[in-house]
């Protein structure tokens, strides 16, 4: 692992926008030190896993533990970058009813692609990413090949540059008993105490993707991301996009392995169990020529460079 702890021990402006109390610095300690899960580029993370067979999300990856310990999520954490191209955590997760390929909406997946940083002050970020890709290579690897199977890996290569896919499940189907109560006190996304802004009646999601979503109202139950601001608030679907697309952000995941036999493929997922924004996107690059009339002639830079002076 390349990262120092000490590259990054300067004050910048960007310190006043975390928590006084959370620093570049100490936001790389808690990753390498917290006792809930490892930083995802500690050395060999091979050597304390493996996977559950059968679980809800597949075959899971879990601590290794003795005899008579109950299976636990192997959780990795670290900063990343979200990537603003194939951006799909928005609310419908842009599911188009017509693409066959879609498949169900009770099924979609919310999801987005993991970068390394690029932040001055979050250095380890980019330092460590490979560092990273190898130990979910490793992961990968724990799965025997199958002859004639295709794997798809939860590293995706585009351009050169490689990235994580990073998913969330929008939907989990409820139980009997939970379909006659509005009670979730025992779900994995449980919205109790959550604002309108959360609940299944009033989702933000695209016109195309409204009667699917009234069809599921009464049998499944809406996972909201569990995506926080720089302020530790829950951030509500209709701010997905402003506040994550090209953010700087903490991401703690589980990993998971499914084999789909009538395709013939092994399918790895990064499964996302928390996110904290840590740096807001970027603005995007001004174009100087935009709202310039074209039939005043050519746009003359140097002349309005020499007026702003």
């Amino acid at each position: 692992m390349a990262s120092s702890l000490t590259k990054n021990a300067a004050a910048t402006p960007l310190q006043s926008k975390l928590s006084s109390t959370r620093t570049p610095t100490s936001i790389l300690r808690e990753l390498l030190d917290s006792p809930e899960g490892f930083y995802a580029a500690s050395p060999r993370l091979i050597r304390h896993v493996e996977y559950f067979i059968g679980g809800q999300d597949g075959n899971i990856l879990i601590s290794k533990g003795g005899p008579g310990l109950q299976a636990k999520e192997f959780i990795i954490r670290g900063v990343f970058e979200i990537s603003r191209n194939d951006f799909g955590f928005t609310p419908d997760a842009n599911f188009n009813p017509s693409n066959v390929f879609h498949g169900r909406f009770s099924d979609v997946k919310l999801s987005c692609q993991l970068t390394a940083g690029r932040h001055d002050m979050f250095r380890f970020s980019s330092e460590d990413f490979p560092d990273v890709i190898d130990n979910i290579g490793d992961f990968e690897g724990l799965i025997p090949r199958e002859r004639d199977y295709e794997r798809l890996s939860a590293v995706h290569v585009s351009l050169g540059q490689r990235s994580i896919k990073l998913i969330h499940g929008l939907f989990e189907a409820k139980n009997k008993d939970q379909c006659d109560t509005t009670s979730d006190e025992d779900d994995d996304c449980s919205t109790n105490n959550l604002s309108s802004d959360f609940d299944i009646a009033t989702w933000p999601v695209a016109d195309r993707c409204k009667r699917h979503l009234q069809d599921l109202a009464s049998t499944h139950k809406i996972c909201p991301l569990p995506a926080y601001d720089g302020n530790h608030g829950l951030i509500p679907p209709l701010e997905y996009e402003s506040k994550l697309k090209g953010a700087l952000v903490e991401v703690h995941m589980a990993f998971c392995h499914r084999r789909i036999k009538n395709a013939k493929r092994d399918v790895f997922h990064a499964i996302l169990r928390q996110l904290t924004v840590l740096s807001a996107p970027v603005a995007m690059p001004i174009n100087p020529f935009k709202r310039h009339r074209l039939d005043s002639g050519p746009l003359n830079l140097n002349a309005r460079n020499k007026k702003a002076k």
